[in-house]
């Protein structure tokens, strides 16, 4: 996708019309970034997003890493977390970090019409587009914000249906967008298809989205994690498959061992199925992992796991 810097993008032209790698196949420094976001190390991912805007100018991908370590700065500071259960329901409609956030998701879009005006980056441009209003949509739908959540949603879908045309080899990346589209269009609520409708949002399928969402996260090049966490979620509090979910939230903690909320939501999936042992386990690595996070993160996060290790040790008498 590119290259060391943006001064060798003929190469990255050439690269993505070959078809001789994935569009999304991405350098070392740019994925390193990924996955200290994904180890929820949010301020060291800032710095190094700030870094890769300078060693990729022109790109969308550092401004969309560092909008999405603003979205878990603003979850971690607003969100559903408890000792008992994690919802992406946020508790207040602003944050401190929200001018930040915002900000970089629209130097992300600006980027990605940039790709677009080329012929050669058309579609990639198209494909950051729909990853740069999905992000917007995550924040507006944590605040129960329908009428936004769903216009940013919907130019999403329309962004990313664009990119798979144009290049189908985006198809299983594009997948963890238009899955999560597809399976909520389809299960929400009757007050919020309202909202919908009034938006002229195309209807979804549930099923479809499952099983886009299954497919991105096992063949994705770059969002297999978080098609990963998004299918787990559904299926945990949705469609009531928890040892499905807690086998993709085990995973996820395994791999991420920073991560204090990829373990906590595994001890909780285990709870609810009454693996006691695993639950226990999963939390007690929520409360170690937590040490390391970030301090927006370290505190809540933190207590919520301590305090459910310590029901989840009361409780787990024969």
């Amino acid at each position: 996708m590119i290259l060391l810097r943006f001064t060798s993008l003929t190469f990255l032209l050439a690269l993505s019309v070959s078809g001789a790698a994935s569009p999304v196949d991405i350098p070392a420094p740019l994925r390193e970034g990924l996955e200290q976001l994904r180890s929820g190390r949010y301020r060291q991912t800032l710095a190094t997003a700030s870094k890769l805007e300078e060693s990729f100018p022109g790109q969308p991908l550092p401004h969309l890493i560092a909008a999405e370590a603003y979205w878990g700065m603003i979850f971690c500071q607003t969100g559903h977390i408890t000792a008992r259960e994690i919802w992406h329901v946020a508790k207040a409609d602003s944050s401190e970090y929200d001018d930040e956030f915002f900000d970089a998701a629209e130097r992300a879009l600006a980027a990605s019409k940039a790709l677009r005006d080329q012929e050669t980056t058309e579609a990639l441009g198209d494909f950051y587009k729909g990853l740069a209003h999905g992000v917007r949509a995550r924040l507006f739908t944590l605040r129960e914000q329908a009428l936004k959540s769903g216009s940013e949603g919907k130019q999403m879908r329309e962004a990313l249906l664009e990119a798979v045309a144009k290049d189908p080899s985006l198809e299983a990346d594009a997948h963890a967008g238009l899955g999560a589209y597809n399976y909520y269009a389809d299960v929400l609520s009757p007050w919020i298809k309202l909202f919908r409708f009034f938006l002229l949002m195309p209807g979804g399928d549930r099923e479809k989205g499952l099983e886009q969402l299954q497919v991105a996260s096992q063949k994705a090049s770059l969002l297999a994690p978080e098609a990963r966490y998004e299918l787990a979620r559904i299926l945990g509090m949705r469609e009531n498959r928890r040892a499905e979910a807690l086998g993709l939230l085990q995973g996820l903690s395994d791999q991420y061992e920073e991560n204090a909320l990829f373990a906590l939501a595994a001890s909780f999936e285990a709870e609810k199925i009454g693996k006691k042992d695993v639950a226990i386990e999963y939390a007690g690595k929520a409360v170690r992992a937590a040490t390391s996070m970030d301090d927006v993160c370290r505190m809540r996060v933190g207590d919520a796991a301590q305090q459910a290790l310590k029901r989840l040790q009361e409780n787990s008498g024969p």
